[in-house]
């Protein structure tokens, strides 16, 4: 047999290299691992060429990706949107005006050894906290990746563009719903960490229900990509990457939803952080609440003890029929 047929017949058994480094398919093969290995230490000894042309074409997939980021992380602008959002929150548990929903998770990663300290937690691993914001149907609309995991909840918000814009009055009544670790707004609003009437635990109710998409959704991207997840390590990369890669998988996550491409495992891994965000490692007290904020909750407030008035009598009247 020649040397050429040789030669054809080894192209015969294995795919065609240039073919995988087209564009499209640099960007295919990278995502295609991201949920699994290609973003920790868990190389495969029988792909390992191929594990290193996909490392190498890793920083230019992602650049591209997360470039992209103000396409398709959106947060509702136009009167339009923000009606469709607020109408879509008001369906899950009648909570008027809202926009969002807030909250932070912790991506592990290598801290640099210089700065290593600033990016333990207190839960004393490594990592990067990002805020993000999700509407209704688990798409994220805002997202802040670039915090180290010491940072605070709060002081990321405090301190982040979105909250400069609802401070501006750019989004008029609309708000976000978050945990107990942020301060009460008049744009943000939290749990009574003693509700005393019917009312207020009314109103806590539907704050739960409305809040929970946003857990919901971490869990769901988490489980998307497994690189995310305490289950899949730690990132091994600087930091300025890791936040390219959550924008990434971020952005991924989006597409995913707008397409309709059904997420295949039957319940999201919920995240560490966000199943013990609730059990009491963060009060009501720890951030300053306006004044502004306050009364705003208690309007709220005032509304659902209306609602249950009026649901208590349609009740009674029912049952007198």
């Amino acid at each position: 047999m020649t040397h050429g047929r040789e030669a054809e017949l080894e192209n015969d058994r294995q795919p065609n290299l240039r073919q995988k480094l087209m564009p499209g398919n640099q960007a295919a093969s990278c995502t295609s691992h991201a949920g699994k290995w290609l973003f920790t230490n868990n190389w495969c000894p029988r792909c390992r060429n191929v594990t290193a042309i996909i490392f190498c074409l890793l920083p230019k997939v992602l650049d591209a990706i997360s470039g992209l980021t103000p396409r398709h992380i959106r947060f509702p602008n136009t009167l339009q949107k923000q009606q469709e959002t607020k109408q879509g929150f008001y369906l899950i548990s009648r909570f008027p005006h809202v926009l969002g929903a807030i909250d932070c998770t912790h991506v592990r990663l290598v801290p640099p050894a210089a700065t290593e300290h600033l990016y333990r937690n207190r839960k004393h691993t490594h990592s990067i906290n990002v805020q993000a914001i999700v509407d209704h149907q688990g798409l994220f609309t805002n997202i802040v990746a670039k915090y180290p995991g010491s940072v605070h909840d709060s002081f990321i918000c405090c301190h982040s563009t979105i909250n400069q814009h609802f401070q501006d009055g750019r989004y008029g009544n609309g708000l976000l719903v978050a945990d107990q670790g942020y301060g009460i707004q008049p744009w943000i609003l939290t749990l009574f960490g003693n509700p005393s009437t019917t009312a207020e635990r009314a109103y806590n109710d539907a704050d739960r229900r409305t809040r929970s998409i946003v857990e919901r959704t971490f869990g769901i991207l988490k489980s998307r990509f497994r690189c995310l997840d305490i289950t899949g390590g730690s990132l091994l990369y600087s930091p300025e990457m890791v936040w390219k890669i959550i924008l990434t998988c971020a952005i991924l996550h989006n597409f995913c939803i707008r397409r309709n491409i059904p997420f295949l495992e039957p319940e999201p891994h919920m995240p560490e952080e966000e199943e013990e965000e609730d059990g009491g490692l963060q009060h009501e007290g720890n951030q300053q609440n306006t004044a502004a904020g306050v009364r705003r909750r208690q309007h709220i407030v005032n509304n659902f003890l209306k609602l249950i008035t009026i649901t208590t009598v349609l009740t009674d009247v029912n049952k007198h029929r």
